[in-house]
């Protein structure tokens, strides 16, 4: 699969950005409030570090064998097609997740606009997006960087009017920092993942990005720490005013109506909160359709539904199932605490089989390992991969510890159904490929 390289570092940067600081700010801070109250500030700067740590073996991965689809390529490559195929299956499903950026979107746009529909303004922003897309990625990157301006300068409002009003006595005292434990600490550190998280989704893009050697590592890394540094001032604002039980469970909007002005208060409505989820509804939209079309191509899926326009150079098709997909939670009126947690126990399944592969990769490819852009010790990117997987059964295990019974069956039975179709799936493409093999023998004789 071809696609036009358009993209620069700023346009990746850009991007990843959109990605990470999305829903994360704008809407987990209150679930983690809920979690971890006056500690939620440390929970930020914890789960940003830790997010780098399970990125840098993907940074590695994306410097040396950079590729349209370029998660599921690195697993296929390097750990096999089977489960090269089954990360993927347990990544399309975990898109579930642009329902969580849409209806946060509403809710923001709701606290500007009380008589608006949640249900009608998500589905409406999914649709927005979705043709954005259509349109094809360069025309998409473009738009997130406008975004992302607005996005920061909206931030930096609440920074700058809040961070002198704070009251710091809060941090200090270990009671309200922990009120539900290290057990809260750490559910709150697994919600605020989704936030520090991310970036390295962009390695999706890798086959239209113009230098993605260097670019991919570095808009990794960078759109995640820059995005740490706001994270952490943003929630000490959050919690550092106005009482933990009227933030906690509620979006920053009830933060910013307390000590901003009524001007601004919109400014930062409009330009923290809705584009922070709009950059994300975006970028998702931008890589997610990446990897399908690149299985698509390998026989694990009908190739009829990989089309691209010609004249965009976008995946039609592919678009409107994402859109069909993240529209389907909206629809069946599932709040957001459950989608996180049922797509969240899912990411973390599936951010393991990457960090795995890192793990295989300097064994498997040497050669290709040797031409990484991104140096690193074969030792040592061993260990870091393995200390990511670690962090990620931790944070799985949190995470599905706060799934239902329901959510549970769901989940496993999806995962027997996957197998049983890379089982079946499998033999189709070895009967294929030995038809193909006898059609061309048969034509050089």
């Amino acid at each position: 699969m071809q696609l036009k390289k358009s993209l620069g570092f700023w346009d990746v940067f850009s991007l990843a950005l959109g990605q990470v600081i999305g829903s994360g700010i704008m809407v987990l801070i209150g679930i983690g409030i809920e979690f971890t109250a006056y500690a939620i500030p440390f929970a930020f700067v914890l789960s940003a570090c830790l997010s780098i740590i399970k990125q840098i073996p993907v940074a590695v991965l994306g410097s040396a064998i950079p590729a349209t689809g370029g998660l599921y390529v690195y697993c296929k490559r390097i750990l096999g097609p089977k489960v090269g195929f089954f990360y993927l299956a347990i990544l399309l499903v975990t898109h579930i997740l642009i329902a969580l950026f849409a209806l946060g979107f509403a809710q923001y746009a709701v606290a500007l606009v009380p008589s608006l529909n949640i249900k009608a303004i998500a589905l409406a922003v999914l649709v927005l997006f979705y043709f954005v897309n259509l349109a094809g990625v360069r025309q998409a990157a473009a738009l997130q960087k406008m975004m992302i301006i607005l996005l920061l300068t909206g931030l930096s409002l609440l920074i700058f009017f809040g961070i002198l009003e704070v009251d710091y006595s809060h941090f200090v005292n270990q009671e309200k920092l922990f009120p539900n434990g290290w057990y809260g600490f750490g559910l709150a550190c697994v919600i605020l993942s989704f936030s520090t998280g991310g970036a390295q989704y962009i390695s999706e893009l890798g086959g239209e990005m113009t230098n993605p050697q260097k670019d991919l590592p570095r808009a990794i890394i960078y759109s995640t720490a820059l995005a740490a540094v706001f994270f952490a001032l943003v929630s000490i604002v959050a919690v550092g005013i106005l009482p933990v039980e009227e933030t906690a469970g509620k979006t920053l909007s009830e933060v910013a109506r307390a000590i901003l002005p009524p001007t601004v208060y919109t400014a930062f409505i409009v330009g923290a909160g809705l584009f922070a989820l709009a950059t994300s509804i975006n970028s998702t939209f931008s890589w997610a359709t990446k990897s399908v079309l690149i299985a698509c191509e390998d026989g694990w899926l009908p190739k009829r539904i990989a089309v691209v326009n010609k004249r965009f150079n976008t995946p039609h098709i592919l678009l409107t199932f994402l859109l069909i997909f993240g529209a389907a939670p909206i629809i069946a009126g599932k709040d957001l605490r459950y989608i996180i947690m049922l797509g969240g126990g899912l990411v973390f399944i599936y951010d393991l089989i990457p960090l795995f592969a890192a793990f295989r990769f300097a064994k498997t490819l040497p050669e290709a390992f040797a031409a990484a852009t991104m140096k690193m010790s074969e030792k040592r990117l061993k260990t870091i991969s393995a200390i990511g997987m670690g962090i990620l059964l931790i944070q799985g295990s949190l995470s599905f510890s706060d799934i239902d019974r329901m959510g549970w069956i769901l989940v496993v039975v999806y995962i027997i159904a996957t197998l049983i179709y890379i089982q079946l799936r499998d033999r189709h493409r070895l009967r294929k490929s030995i038809l193909l093999d006898g059609a061309i023998d048969r034509t050089h004789r």
